[in-house]
């Protein structure tokens, strides 16, 4: 049931929408079909996605080990942060059970 204040709206547009996507993928996938279906399609497609897959793979090989290497010299630099003369205990920590955080509001 629709509340006094709810609006229905059609949604004939957008379902003409993703009709027209559906057939778009099944004529992409029929063509890719056909185009592999022809002589030497296969082997000049599987060459040149096996090109491009060892070039990124090897541009992620490259950058990863940029990475690597410039972060020592900044880990060096940057050294460690740490608290002097402070004590934490367990006796400092407040229970959160059956509270909600209007009563943390009062605190």
């Amino acid at each position: 049931m629709v509340g006094d204040n709810m609006k229905k709206a059609k949604t004939g547009k957008s379902a003409l929408g993703f009709v027209g996507i559906a057939i778009g993928v099944i004529l992409l996938i029929v063509a890719v079909a056909y185009a592999l279906s022809q002589p030497g399609v296969l082997e000049t497609v599987a060459t040149a996605a096996a090109v491009i897959i060892l070039a990124v793979v090897g541009i992620v090989i490259i950058i990863g080990a940029v990475i690597a290497l410039t972060a020592i010299p900044m880990y060096a630099y940057k050294g460690e942060q740490y608290q002097e003369n402070v004590d934490y205990s367990l006796d400092d920590v407040k229970s959160v059970k059956e509270s909600s955080s209007e009563d943390r509001k009062n605190e």
